[in-house]
């Protein structure tokens, strides 16, 4: 399972870390850049990734419903840490 989750990360620039989940362990883990463009092109950037859920704060309407029908699966309104909320979803305890 391949899960992208949006975090603080203290700049201007729009990022994710990536995470490869296997049997509940982290397998991989790396920091990512946005692409910085329409929709479209943001969908495609998780599609490469294999991205199969994205954890972020408040998105638009607009934008859970375009990542939605490019097919990924999204948990909106969640803030913090990527890594703490990471250990959250992985021990079923995430609050959004």
């Amino acid at each position: 399972m391949v899960i992208a989750v949006s975090g603080e990360f203290g700049d201007d620039i729009c990022k994710f870390v990536y995470y490869r989940i296997e049997g509940g362990r982290i397998l991989e883990r790396e920091m990512v850049n946005a692409v910085d463009g329409p929709l479209d092109q943001l969908a495609a950037q998780f599609n490469s990734l294999k991205v199969d859920l994205l954890i972020a704060g408040k998105l638009s309407r607009e934008i859970e419903l375009g990542l939605f029908d490019a097919g990924i699966n999204l948990i909106s309104g969640v803030n913090g840490l990527s890594d703490k909320i990471l250990s959250s979803y992985l021990a079923g305890d995430l609050k959004f």
